[in-house]
Order: C-alpha cells, then structure tokens, then sequence
C-alpha cells in the first residue's frame, strides 16, 4: 500500500479495497476472505434451462416462489468466477446481461430467458491482470465498468449498441476510457443526473494524497467522461448511491443526494452533491453494533433507507441483519429498528422494487423481503432461490449481486465459483393504491377517509406527529372498511396521514397513499418529538457506571421536556415501569451508577412533555458493557465472537507492486483451522498480499515481565512467502521485528523486501504445518509502555498455500479493564431502586 492507514475494526468481507490510506484494512479482510474462499478451480456445472419450484427446489436448487429460467456456468463465457453485474434493456425492449467475470464483462441476449445467448466479452483494461472484483453499471446504452485489485484499470466505457445484430460470440473492444483512478471497488450512477460515482478508488482527488473516497465523473457524453469532483475527507467510502431526492424534507427536495456507506469508520454518511465543487455532508451516524456498513437502498418515497452490514454476522455473531433508517430528515436520520433473517449468513447487495427488496446474501443466494411496515422495521421473506445449496454459513461463497429488469421483472444473479442464474420470482398483485383525505371532526378526532378500495382488501393506517415528514407510526390495522376515526389526536398539533392497502391474504402490500395533514381541537396532549439515547459510555471506574447523553426534545405541547431512563441486559427488550431505573430527568445526560458490570447493558431514554404528562415511543437502544479501573492481568483474544477487536492497519506497498497498485486483502475469521473454540484468524490466501493483524493498544505494567503467546498453524510457500511478529511503541508509526523463543521456524530465501521482510529474516514459512503449535516472545524490554503488536504476512506474486492462522493469543502484565462493583441505592429485581429514581 502507497500509505499508511488508518485503523478501521476487524471485519471479515469479501470485497476488494481500493486505497492504502482511506480503505484499509477493513476492506481489505473483507476482500482477501472473498479471495480466499474461492476454489482452486471452479466446479465444472451443467447448464440448466426451465426448471421451475417444485416443492422447494428447482431442480438441486432450494427454492421458494423462484422459478428457475437459466444457469449458465462460468465455463461457457471462460471465466474463473463472477463477482457484480447488471442489466440493460435496449429501445426495442430486449433485455441483455452485463456479468461481471475474473477477466472481463460477458454479455448475454435474454431474448429467451431459458436459453440465453452468448455474444462475447469485454476483457478487461489492457495491460491489467484478472481480479476477483469487477462491477459494471449502464448509463445511455452505454456501460461503464471498474475493476479493485487492479491497478492501472480505471473505468472502460463500452457501446452497448455493439451487441444488437451479433450472431457469433466475439471479444469486443473498449468504446472509451477514463484513467483518472486506477483500481476502484464499485460504480454507481445516477441516470437522472448524467454522473457516474466511483467509491474506493486509489486515486479520489488530483493532486491529493487521500485515496478511497468518492470521486465523481460527468458521463453526460458517454464516450468522454471528465472528472466532476470528489469528496476525500471522510476515509474510505466503499459503496455509495445517488438520487435525485424527492421525500419528505422538503429542504432538500431536487438536490441530488448520496447515501455513501463508509465502512471502516463504521457510519453511513448522507451527501448533498449537487455541486460537485463543494459538496456538503447532511449527516454522519453510526449504530449499535456496527462492523462495516456495505450498502445502502433507499425506498421510492425516499423515506427510509435500508442498510446492509457485511461483517457483523461475522464478528457478532447473528444472522443477516438488514437496518431501517427514517431519513425523513436527511440532517439528522433516526434508526428505527432491524430485520434478522432465518439463517446465519453475511448480507451483501440489496436493492428496492416497489415493495420488495431484493438482496444477494452470499450462501443464501437471492432472497427478496416484502416490506410490510418499515416505520416498525417490518419485513417479510417472501421468496428466495439458493444459488449455493451446499452451505447456508458467514462465508463468501454464493451470490454477489442480482438485477431485476423492470419490464419482465426476471432476475439475474451471479454465483461466484458457478457462473449466473436466470430467475423468475413470483410475487404477488397489490391492490390499487388508495386516494386519502383527512378532516377534523371535533375535539381530538380526525376523520379520515379513502377510495379507490378493492375487494377483500385490508387496510393499515399510519400516522405521523408534525406531519408528513414526520416519523409514522401504524395506529390501525387490518381495517376493512374505508374509513377510520382517530380519536387519539392531539388538538394544537399537525399530523401526517398515510394509508396502506393489502390484498386479501394481508401479505401483500400497495405503497402508501400520498400523505395528507391535518389538525384538530381539543387539549394539546401529544408527547414531545425526540431522537433518543444519542452515546452510552462506560465510566471505567471502581463503581460500575455507563454515562448516557441524548440531545434535547422538542415538546409539542410547551414542555418543559423531561426523560426516562430505561435499562435491560436484554437488546430486544420493550421499555416499561419494570425497566425504568430513571424518571424525571432534566437534564441530557445521566450516569447510571447503580448497575451491575461485566456483561453488555442496553439503554433506551424516551422523553416527557411536563405540560400533560405524555411519554414518546422511541425504540433507539444503545449499549456498554461497565467494567472498573485498568489492572494489572492478561490481555487475551481466541478470535471467537465477543472477544476483544482487532485491527487490519495497513503498511507501506510491498516492493514489487506497481506504483499506486493497492491490495486489498486483510485478515480474515476461519472455521477451518484453529487451536481451540470455533474459529481462528487467518491471513487469508491469495498472491501479492502485505497485510497485518493488529492488537488494540496495550499498556504494559511497569516492573514486570509480560509474556506473549499464541497458537499457529500454517501453510506458506517455503522461503518465498512468510509472516512475521512486530511490535510498536509509537500507536503504529514505526514497527520493531519480535523473535520468539526459539527463533522462526524459516528464513525468507527470495530476494527483495516485500511488505519489509527481506532476504535472510526469520519467518513463519513452510507448507503443511497444520498442526497448532504454541510460540512465546518476552516482552519484558517493553514493561512501562504502551505498545500495539501485529502478525504481518506477505506474498509475492506466485504460487500460495493456505495461508497463516493464529489463535489464542495472550499477553501477560497488561492493563486490562478490572471488575467493578456496583454502588448507590440497592436495586431490586424488577428494576427499580430504593430511591425514588
């Protein structure tokens, strides 16, 4: 890498990274455990034409409202795997596939869907190599097409038009090319506006040393982009996706806006790009239990914005989890809550189709959600088709990404060791979309009314205080007439109507009616407007404590606004008079400093109006897990789930690469190997790596003896490639070899100094050592200081085994978080105290 980065949380992806300083490391694991995953050669499959869902399965397919239409396998376009792809449909209305391959772009004629036809392909970038990563979008019969991993390849440009009238395959060649950047790791475009936006690059602004942020191209003239501008100043942004925005925020309606998700630094950053000089962030959050947001999809109304994770499933341990934002207001988006998937899988690529979200979760193949009601983060698995039957696991294996052409509404999908499926989902007809009116009737009663209602239809009704940009909420459901009574309105305050058809089954959902506003009479009794618990922070003292701070309501009714604290060790839990341990709070912040320490806590703090009394309903929950003082004891890490975070930091380019060339691999989780529970890290497997494993800082106890150990196993070609120890004093900057007892186990044999191990060093190198053996290094030179140690593992440019893998880490005499004891009143077991908290 060019430069050093920035450290970013340990994940496990499966992406290609695309800068050394802005991207790291993050990326970088997700990329390198997409590497590493994939076989030594692809299975050879036979491809398969109309085969419909059949009690569950289309023909070895697992399936359920899927039909399959094709498979074509990765041998009939010569490619050693797929990665993204998209689709074009020309004016006469013929749908064509855009896959994207290790080698190129392959292009298919779906002019019948059961057996598509092969035109040929576009190789990739001359004087570039083969990538595991490559996307491809389309803008004016033209497609624009990226590569990470890759340098020198920047983005080609491609006329479609070359495919009408083809009849036998051929190799096509490049329309243009635009080589401001040279390896990035995706491309979106916004076809409203006529610019092409390309996350991750190598190269974000000209003349700046920033790499992996959003550079942004003019394509309004396809075959001559010209650079537009580029945001730099927020790391590395891995994907993102423009609009021009047409919600509820009416300040903000017509700008062009892009939601990037920025995954090292764990926030999903929301953009106003319309002047692509200066453009200006919104807002910048985070959430509870982020790893690496991969991507975000907002709904047609642009109310919501649905985000995907790509390594929580794996450092958390749960299954697919797919986050729901209100972005009513873009300066401030306010998570509403999360859907978990039936199977412990990583979610990678998902994109929004009226009601339905269609994602591509890896080893779950395709699954598309209805979304039922997001105001509740409510989403129903309608339909889904495994594209890989032989695990369903937090791995990088199955599908990368899919497309739904919006004429026939058939999906494409890429299987990365398989080739591309052609599918046909079955969904169901929604009823008409309803035409709402809403009138005051009396004190704190609005009636409401809608037609264009259907047979057996039901409806949901939603309501939001300060009107429609407001944050709804269901307040009726399941209503078969057309026609319902709010008589829970508060007078003196505007809300924001919205009504939902379903058809008879009440699986199927219309969009929501055209929102309209009312206001009635009577007391003013509506709770205050209020985001929720905004930080929860462990003390670190003797007394176990977590401070809580939240900014301040706005009451609806002349306030004063006061809180309520409520605390559960459960992270589902429903606030209630048995899980409030606060009342009446004035101000915004709390320490809560009767709780008991050493396991996560979960805060949610909801606000009061003084003028009636009413509380809101804000489910925003944030957690920490109270500990006391640092003390002297053992610092210790098995790479199982909940053990300590470590960082994938990067380190300066490997000799050998050519200038600007950034890879993008990282250490990774493995089930394969490992000493003892159920995973280990692994350095991931492929060519031309230089990555480390990193610790967190560490403080040594001074006038000790610290001792570092840990179990390794590996398979690393003899004397070519190899890992080493290092340690830092300096949080990073410099790095000193560490030899354990006993010395290295081999010595680097080649000539040059990759990743800075050179010729002669000791290192861990050899094929097959498959059996974990424990190595210690004294570290009693370093007592009194604070220091970062890393497992540093380079390859070179041919040949590679499976890699390094090292667990049960220790570290004697560091500083660690010490138990602490809780203080204050007593707390009885329903959650309240002595005191009248």
């Amino acid at each position: 890498m060019s430069t050093p980065r920035a450290s970013c949380a340990f994940l496990l992806l499966p992406f290609a990274l695309a800068t050394a300083a802005a991207a790291p490391d993050a990326a970088q694991r997700e990329m390198a455990a997409i590497r590493a995953a994939r076989p030594s050669a692809p299975r050879p499959l036979a491809p398969m034409h109309a085969t419909p869902c059949v009690n569950g399965m289309a023909g070895t397919y697992p399936c359920s409202n899927i039909d399959l239409l094709a498979f074509v396998p990765l041998a009939e376009f010569a490619a050693s795997n797929t990665n993204s792809l998209w689709g074009w449909t020309d004016t006469d209305g013929s749908e064509y596939a855009l896959i994207g391959a290790d080698n190129g772009v392959a292009f298919y004629r779906l002019t019948d869907p059961t057996h598509p036809t092969y035109l040929g392909k576009l190789p990739t970038h001359a004087g570039t190599g083969s990538s595991i990563w490559r996307d491809v979008r389309v803008y004016q019969d033209h497609a624009f097409v990226v590569s990470d991993n890759n340098p020198g390849h920047g983005m080609q440009v491609f006329d479609l038009a070359a495919l009408r009238g083809v009849t036998t395959a051929q190799t096509f060649a490049e329309t243009a090319w635009y080589g401001a950047f040279g390896s990035s790791h995706t491309i979106s475009i916004n076809e409203a506006t006529g610019f092409a936006y390309v996350p991750g690059s190598n190269l974000t602004c000209p003349g700046d040393s920033h790499t992996g942020g959003l550079q942004m191209i003019d394509i309004h003239v396809p075959d001559s982009p010209t650079f537009a501008g580029c945001i730099n100043d927020a790391g590395y942004t891995h994907e993102s996706q423009c609009w021009v925005y047409a919600g509820p925020d009416t300040a903000h309606v017509g700008k062009e806006i892009c939601v990037d998700s920025n995954g090292p630094t764990h926030k999903i950053a929301i953009v106003d790009v319309s002047n692509k000089s200066a453009p200006v962030t919104l807002s910048s959050v985070t959430y509870d239990g982020a790893a690496y947001p991969h991507q975000g999809w907002l709904t047609e109304d642009h109310r919501y914005l649905l985000v995907d994770d790509e390594l929580d499933e794996s450092n958390f341990g749960h299954a697919a989890r797919t986050y729901v934002w209100d972005v009513s207001d873009l300066e401030a988006p306010v998570l509403v809550g999360h859907h978990d998937s039936a199977l412990d899988v990583i979610d990678h690529n998902q994109y929004v189709h009226g009601q339905y979200v269609y994602q591509s979760n890896y080893e779950a193949g395709v699954r598309i959600l209805r979304m039922d009601n997001l105001s509740a983060a409510g989403l129903s698995e309608v339909a889904y088709f495994d594209t890989y039957p032989a695990s369903n696991s937090a791995a990088f294996n199955g599908s990368w990404n899919n497309y739904r052409f919006p004429a026939s509404g058939h999906v494409i999908a890429t299987g990365i060791d398989e080739g591309f499926f052609v599918l046909d989902p079955h969904l169901c007809t929604a009823p008409p979309v309803p035409t709402l009116g809403a009138t005051p009737n009396g004190d704190h009663r609005i009636d409401l009314a809608w037609s264009g209602s259907a047979p057996d239809a039901s409806y949901r009704v939603e309501r939001a205080q300060g009107g429609c940009g407001g944050h709804f909420e269901t307040i009726a459901d399941h209503l078969a007439a057309g026609s319902y009574s709010d008589t829970s309105a508060s007078g003196a305050v505007t809300y924001g109507y919205r009504v939902v058809a379903l058809d008879a089954t009440g699986g199927c959902a219309a969009p929501a009616s055209t929102c309209v506003e009312a206001q009635t009479s009577g007391s003013c009794t509506a709770p205050p407007l209020f985001a929720g618990i905004a930080a929860a922070t462990n003390a670190g003292t003797s007394q176990c404590r977590v401070d809580l701070a939240w900014t301040g309501a706005q009451p609806a009714c002349g306030g004063p606004a006061s809180y309520s604290v409520y605390r559960s060790d459960q992270s589902d839990f429903v606030p209630d008079l048995a899980h409030r341990i606060a009342a009446d709070v004035d101000a915004l912040a709390f320490a809560d400093d009767v709780v008991a320490g050493g396991a996560p806590q979960y805060y949610v703090v909801r606000a009061s109006d003084a003028a009636n009394g009413s509380e809101d309903g804000n489910l925003v929950r944030l957690s920490a897990t109270p500990t006391g003082p640092n003390h002297d004891g053992t610092f210790a890490s098995g790479a199982e789930p909940g053990d300590p975070v470590f960082d994938a930091e990067g380190v300066g380019s490997p000799t050998g690469l050519a200038p600007g060339q950034i890879d993008h691999a990282g250490w990774h989780m493995s089930t394969a190997r490992k000493h003892d529970g159920v995973q280990s890290f692994w350095s991931t497997a492929a060519n031309n790596l230089c990555v480390t494993l990193v610790t967190p800082p560490l403080d040594l106890s001074a006038g000790t003896s610290p001792q570092l150990s840990f179990w390794t196993a590996w398979d690393i070609e003899q004397g070519w490639d190899g890992g080493v120890v290092d340690i830092s004093t300096d949080a990073g900057t410099t790095w000193t070899r560490l030899t354990p007892a006993g010395g290295y186990p081999g010595t680097i044999t080649n000539g040059g100094s990759l990743c800075g191990i050179t010729q002669g060093s000791g290192a861990f190198t050899g094929t097959a050592q498959f059996t974990f053996t424990q190595r210690q290094v004294d570290l009693s030179v370093y007592a009194g200081q604070s220091v970062k140690l890393r497992w540093l593992y380079r390859t070179d440019t041919a040949q590679t085994g499976e890699g390094w893998f090292v667990d049960d880490i220790a570290l004697t005499h560091a500083q660690v978080p010490g138990a602490c004891t809780i203080g204050g009143d007593a707390i009885f077991a329903n959650g309240f105290d002595a005191a009248a908290r």
